[in-house]
């Protein structure tokens, strides 16, 4: 009789304890197992390709020349692009480059190379000195024709390209913007045809 009892109340023990780990309610193996909601990650987008500069360039003219020791900057990219969109037009682009090279390197190696060409005006290859600021600005179809070396010129009817050159006060040290813009549009004939008309109306 005691070792009945004895059975018992182990059995009643075990199933306290048992319903005590599930909070008094019983589980199932497929409600342990069961995954949380949304639990497997949303695959990721992939990032887009990265903007290459000088294949971007080659498209517009291969001899548009391009500082070596520059890379592509896609933050200042976008932090020019509104001022560009705003001073020369919604369909202008603008390509940032920077280099922790000295303005003076730059600004002698862009005077040096468009030398080459008889349109641009010969100037100094040394930039000026000035005490705050030093810029370079060079409109490239107007710049780049006339070669005395054999080379491509820049189509003058093709898209606007703006070279500009900038001495910054922190790193990097010099930046380098090539702003496109689309081509200009052509003069119409018609009103300049107009006055003919007339006169042969008469």
């Amino acid at each position: 009789m005691r070792v009945r009892t004895g059975v018992l109340a182990a059995g009643c023990v075990a199933v306290l304890l048992a319903s005590g780990c599930t909070g008094g309610k019983e589980s199932t193996a497929a409600e342990e197992q069961m995954p949380p909601k949304n639990g497997i990650a949303p695959q990721q987008p992939a990032e887009p390709a990265a903007i290459d500069p000088r294949k971007e360039l080659d498209a517009l003219g291969r001899a548009i020349p391009l500082y070596a020791g520059a890379r592509y900057r896609d933050d200042l990219t976008h932090r020019d692009a509104v001022m560009v969109r705003n001073q020369y037009g919604p369909q202008a682009k603008v390509y940032t480059l920077a280099t922790d090279d000295s303005f003076p390197q730059v600004y002698h190696y862009y005077t040096t190379y468009l030398a080459q060409f008889r349109a641009y005006p010969a100037q100094s290859p040394y930039p000026p000195e000035q005490q705050n600021w030093r810029t370079l600005e060079v409109q490239l179809n107007q710049a780049m024709q006339d070669p005395f070396i054999p080379g491509e010129s820049l189509r003058q009817d093709g898209s606007q390209v703006v070279l500009q050159v900038a001495e910054t006060e922190a790193e990097p040290k010099t930046v380098i913007r090539y702003i496109v813009m689309p081509p200009a549009a052509p003069m119409t004939t018609a009103a300049a045809g107009a006055p003919a008309a007339q006169a042969a109306a008469r």
